[in-house]
């Protein structure tokens, strides 16, 4: 038997810890590092370090508290049961120092955008974005990403210029837009326009613990969007729809 998660958690390592996502909620949660250390066996990962000084009672009664912390996750819908392995990456940053503060604006360029149909697209799309977080929640805003891909079409990577000129047309529907855009809500509006020109673009959201820090962005061909690559390499990836990573 294996388990997987849940398809509303999501989970990541930073350092000695895992941190979950439950987008349903959303809600981050740091994991104690023996509880971390459990999660990740249980999900075939043992990647890592073992604390084999943990729980000094018997081995009898480490595989009993081992299953009443399985039971705990299966019914607050964390964890279910499956044939197969768990088929996703979990990203790891154990050594990271991780990232200053991060004090995010819209990543303006001194190109002029005039008012076009492109725009007003972008425009229609943050609308719906925004709606959807403020009145559905993240999930299923997270879903609608998901639903845009269509896995039946191929999707290429995009020059850095066609890149450039679709943060700057986003950028002019943000400035629109009566209320101040966030990181979220510019990178999810940016990867549904990516998909919408068959674009291979994810929305990433890193984190960090102690202190605790999240920040989304967009990523492509590894490299992040008009944003900075620090920021793929310091915080634990949690999130990446969607064209989400897969075990190797």
């Amino acid at each position: 038997m294996n388990y997987h998660l849940s398809d509303h958690i999501y989970v990541t390592q930073f350092r000695e810890e895992l941190i979950l996502l439950d987008t349903k909620k959303d809600k981050y949660t740091i994991c104690f590092k023996e509880f971390s250390e459990l999660l990740m066996n249980v999900l075939g990962r043992n990647d890592l370090p073992s604390n084999k000084d943990h729980f000094a009672a018997s081995h009898s009664q480490n595989l009993l508290q081992r299953s009443t912390y399985i039971q705990k996750l299966l019914d607050d819908g964390i964890l279910e049961k499956d044939v197969a392995p768990y088929p996703f990456k979990i990203d790891q940053k154990p050594h990271s120092e991780g990232v200053s503060n991060v004090d995010w604006r819209l990543p303006l360029e001194n190109k002029n955008v005039g008012l076009n149909i492109h725009v007003l697209s972008a425009l229609w799309t943050l609308i719906k974005v925004n709606t959807y977080i403020k009145f559905k929640g993240l999930y299923p805003t997270i879903q609608l990403i998901r639903k845009s891909r269509n896995p039946q079409k191929v999707y290429i990577i995009p020059q850095d210029e066609e890149l450039r000129e679709l943060a700057n047309v986003v950028n002019k529907a943000c400035l629109m837009y009566p209320s101040r855009t966030k990181c979220l809500e510019w990178a999810m509006t940016f990867v549904l326009m990516a998909l919408k020109r068959k674009w291979r673009c994810n929305l990433e959201i890193g984190v960090q613990n102690y202190p605790f820090m999240a920040h989304a962005w967009v990523e492509c061909d590894g490299k992040t969007v008009m944003d900075s690559q620090d920021l793929r390499e310091g915080l634990g990836i949690i999130l990446n729809e969607p064209f989400r990573k897969v075990a190797i």
